[in-house]
């Protein structure tokens, strides 16, 4: 799932958001993308990933493992798209055989 920033951090909607998926997914992988990748320009944008399990109060999450794909990149949509090759250092850290989670 692809989410601003302010979804993560902020209250109000994002909020509301955030407490629903802590209710009915376990959250193993936060991949932290720069501006401009998916929305407007000064816009940061995180992808998630989860797992779906049966709604609780309680949070499935326990240990979240954080990417973060943005200190010193700088991509644009025309002139320097991302491109998978981008990614390589992030899909090669993310295979199973790398991940301690059970």
């Amino acid at each position: 799932m692809v989410v601003p920033d302010n979804v993560l951090f902020e209250g109000g909607a994002g909020e509301t958001v955030r407490k629903k998926l802590m209710e009915t997914t376990e959250l193993h992988t936060i991949l932290r993308l720069p501006t401009g990748i998916f929305y407007a320009n000064g816009v940061k944008a995180n992808v998630l990933f989860f797992d779906n399990r049966p709604a609780q109060k309680k949070p499935w999450t326990q240990v979240v493992w954080i990417y973060d794909y943005r200190t010193n990149v700088h991509h644009t949509l025309k002139k320097k798209p991302m491109r998978l090759e981008h990614l390589k250092d992030f899909i090669d850290c993310y295979s199973p055989h790398n991940q301690a989670r059970t």
